[in-house]
């Protein structure tokens, strides 16, 4: 379970993570792209991406001492080896010196990970719903009930707000839901599950002080409310059962929001595949994969050396880090999915800019490709959460589109700051042109 916040001297944690921003800026200014792409100070970070794809198979950031890839093949590899993991061989996370207060609810090795498992699986002790589909049902109806607060908010062309209105609602009344917070402690839950937002995001990247002692609270008081919720449950008599639930819900809550609200956004900006979801809400299964693979909601994906290994021809000591670029991957050349935009395989030059990636356009008719796009992998925390976020997801996409087939946005999507991993929303305003209560949408409901 998570410790209560720390006991250290907050003027020595802000120094810490002073520190560390200072790194990564100083490490910036000196032209490093990944540590450009730790700063998460632009809207696309694509073109650092590519720069970091044309040093080859795999980069060496020396002053956030990282290895980084934009390589399908070595992405493939260190997911899969049995050298790396999140944890090293003496249980330590590289960078939780530096980075106080990143939380622990996701610091569990694939051993651990394997044991949650066994709680978190469909139909397990933590989760009634017997399969994906049972779940995408059981999401569906409550993405409708919160979808009538949504279109209220909307009506005579008023602008709301997607994320806070229904894309991270949704993820935590599923998981309310699934893990049985009784009603009384719902609002709690809620709560504490919206200020894990950060937590992805602050083991890679310092966040404000303030940010990250309300994280690490917010930790603390989600493992209180679900040791209460499993505490007269079968399954809470179990040692691991409140630390897998909590692993759950903080690995799927932000990445199933953002995978939501990346989903959104692009389905809007082209809108004749809102359109075709609209027409046919069983689409949404390919809209999530077309998302996973354009606007990834996890972009950063690392692991940490258990021991002395070597991944395309660069030695990684054990304590070392590789961080693996999601979006990167799914636009390897070698994996088909898509080029640089000169062409030739040759970035952008240095700068926040730096030209257009080009990438396969999202399309829903795009057959599922094989493999499929990389990211959530199947390993660690990502073994429990990846496939509730994307059930979630799918239910959210089909129940807007059904709901709400005029909507439309309203402004440009806001991203939050020091957000490198999951590149998170802050924002996303929208509207929607009047419509018809459909068949298809009231008995969804019921």
């Amino acid at each position: 379970m998570s410790p209560a916040p720390t006991t250290e001297d907050p003027a020595t944690v802000g120094r810490r993570l002073q520190l560390t921003r200072a790194t990564q800026w100083f490490a910036g200014t000196m032209d490093d792209p990944y540590a450009l792409l730790l700063r998460a100070e632009t809207t696309d970070p694509a073109p650092y991406e590519e720069r970091i794809r044309a040093h080859g198979p795999l980069f060496r950031s020396e002053l956030p001492d990282t290895w980084v890839t934009a390589s399908r093949a070595v992405a493939d590899e260190v997911i899969a080896a049995p050298a790396f993991d999140w944890l090293t061989a003496d249980g330590l996370r590289p960078g939780a010196r530096e980075l106080p207060l990143s939380g622990t609810a996701l610091d569990a090795d694939r051993a651990r990970c394997e044991r949650y498992g066994a709680f978190t699986a469909w139909g397990g002790p933590l989760i009634p719903a017997p399969h994906g589909a049972a779940l995408r049902e059981s999401a569906e109806r409550l993405a409708h009930v919160l979808l009538e607060g949504v279109a209220a908010a909307l009506a005579d062309g008023a602008t709301a707000d997607l994320v806070d209105a229904y894309a991270r609602r949704l993820p935590a009344l599923v998981l309310r839901d699934q893990l049985g917070v009784p009603g009384e402690s719902a609002a709690a839950f809620d709560e504490a599950l919206a200020g894990c937002r950060r937590t992805l995001d602050s083991v890679l990247c310092p966040q404000l002080l303030p940010d990250a002692v309300a994280g690490a609270r917010a930790e603390s008081e989600l493992t209180a409310v679900l040791a209460s919720a499993l505490g007269g449950t079968p399954a809470g008599r179990e040692p691991d059962a409140v630390a897998a639930a909590r692993t759950l819900a903080v690995g799927a809550a932000e990445p199933a929001t953002t995978l939501i609200a990346n989903a959104v956004q692009e389905l809007l900006a082209h809108p004749g595949q809102w359109a075709a979801l609209a027409q046919d809400p069983a689409l949404a299964a390919a809209a999530v994969t077309e998302t996973l693979r354009v606007a990834p909601p996890v972009r950063l994906e690392w692991r940490a050396a258990r021991e002395d290994t070597e991944v395309a021809g660069e030695r990684i000591p054990a304590h070392g880090r590789v961080v693996i670029l999601v979006a990167a991957v799914n636009r390897d050349p070698a994996g088909r999915d898509g080029i640089p935009a000169s062409g030739n395989g040759v970035p952008p030059a240095s700068g926040s800019g730096g030209g257009h990636i080009r990438t396969a356009p999202f399309d829903l008719a795009r057959p599922e490709p094989v493999p499929g796009p990389f990211g959530l992998p199947g390993d660690l925390h990502f073994r429990l959460a990846g496939p509730l976020v994307r059930a979630v997801a799918e239910a959210a996409l089909g129940a807007l589109a059904v709901r709400l087939p005029g909507l439309r946005a309203t402004g440009p999507a806001v991203r939050r700051r020091r957000s490198p991993v999951l590149h998170g929303h802050a924002r996303l305003p929208v509207a929607a042109a009047p419509a018809a209560r459909t068949p298809t949408a009231t008995a969804a409901r019921n």
